[in-house]
């Protein structure tokens, strides 16, 4: 799932650059008429306001920027996951109901499949069943070798259903648990049950929806770590080529990243939860998506300040200039994603789209308001660590 969105979104945005730098000209040059004739007063706001209050209370901001850091951070190791696949489906869909109808009419809650080795002794098969059975909330256990209890013999099997429950190197058996998806009730059966099959013969396998999500848990979290840390790793080596400095990076990727706590904290204290999927990718794509914002202010800031302007000056130049063209990206970005949490019926998408749209709105007020605070405060490192100032005095 995770290469699968990732070769998706790096290929959309391949040709999109491809096309915005060879079709859009061509487009541009040929509709010129048309767009001058079109043409209309601005209807963003210049934000002049906002731009003036941030360079007025710039320390301020820090300050306030330095105090949220922590607790955004602590937030967004706190916000719940859910692992449950089947949890994004809505209520009233078929897969939903009988789901439901499974459970309350033949309390089928969880199953899970136990593959034994085709060797194994029946003796020892019969007494695994009877310590699994007699774990607590287990509701049924059903193999070839139980069937004596409902009065049927394995002689009596057709040999086409026999086939389902035994070939030559396993034998089938299935067991029905009372514990819901991703609770401790479960992931405490699984290992106990699993502790009794392995005990039999290691060769053993546990399958099933529970095993399942054990393992997505531990996968994820692990992927979760590992696309963060690449992702950053990557834009950092970007920005430290295109931006010939080595604090910027660091000052960027620090701002984009506490709008990303932000954003992963919001549904901590909201008491809701986020899809496994949502908190892998959402960190690549808001930090892919809105880094731009931070890059258009710095850029501008950096080519003021080689005009030997103050720093302050500067940076009010490089707001003025960037705000708008901030807002309506992001705005953009917002109307495109939140349009799909809208209409989704599925939780898992409804909620990745209300992340990224929200994320848009976050990222873009923390760039604003935050990213012009720490040009001010950092200037004087910035300066000495990005080599185009190198042989300049400020």
């Amino acid at each position: 799932l995770g290469k699968d969105i990732g070769i998706v979104m790096a290929k959309g945005v391949f040709f999109g650059v491809l096309s915005v730098l060879t079709l859009f000209p061509a487009i541009l040059l040929i509709f010129d008429k048309v767009v001058v004739k079109t043409k209309h007063k601005p209807i963003i706001p210049k934000f002049t306001l906002l731009n003036s209050f941030v360079i007025k209370h710039y320390k301020l901001i820090f300050i306030i920027f330095l105090l949220l850091l922590i607790p955004a951070y602590l937030s967004e190791t706190h916000t719940k996951i859910y692992y449950e696949l089947d949890s994004s489906i809505p209520e009233d869909q078929p897969y939903s109901i009988s789901n439901k109808i499974l459970k309350e009419d033949y309390n089928m809650v969880t199953q899970e499949m136990i593959l034994v080795d085709s060797k194994t002794k029946q003796g020892d098969i019969n007494n695994m069943i009877k310590e699994i059975e007699d774990l607590d909330g287990i509701e049924s256990v059903l193999s070839t070798s139980t069937l004596y209890k409902y009065g049927l013999s394995e002689m009596m099997i057709p040999s086409n259903i026999k086939k389902m429950f035994e070939t030559d190197k396993y034998k089938l058996i299935l067991v029905n648990s009372d514990y819901g998806l991703g609770s401790d009730g479960l992931n405490k059966q699984i290992t106990k049950l699993s502790k009794i099959v392995k005990s039999y013969n290691k060769s053993n396998i546990i399958a099933g929806e529970g095993p399942l999500m054990n393992d997505m848990v531990e996968i994820s979290a692990t992927d979760f770590k590992n696309v963060n840390y690449v992702s950053i790793a990557i834009i950092f080596i970007i920005m430290l080529l295109v931006l010939k400095s080595v604090s910027l990076p660091v000052l960027l990727v620090t701002v984009i990243e506490f709008a990303i706590f932000i954003n992963m904290g919001v549904p901590y204290w909201m008491g809701t939860e986020m899809p496994f999927v949502s908190s892998i990718v959402i960190g690549t794509i808001q930090l892919g998506a809105t880094i731009d914002y931070a890059i258009l202010i710095t850029t501008k800031y950096l080519e003021e300040r080689k005009k030997k302007k103050d720093k302050l000056d500067s940076v009010k130049t490089a707001l003025n200039s960037s705000t708008s063209s901030i807002f309506a990206s992001a705005m953009c970005f917002f109307a495109a994603t939140f349009s799909v949490f809208c209409i989704s019926k599925i939780d898992m998408i409804g909620s990745l789209c209300l992340l990224m749209s929200r994320g848009a709105i976050i990222s873009m007020f923390v760039v604003i308001m935050v990213l012009p605070s720490i040009l001010v405060i950092f200037d004087k490192l910035i300066i000495k660590t990005t080599l185009d100032f190198k042989e300049r005095k400020y």
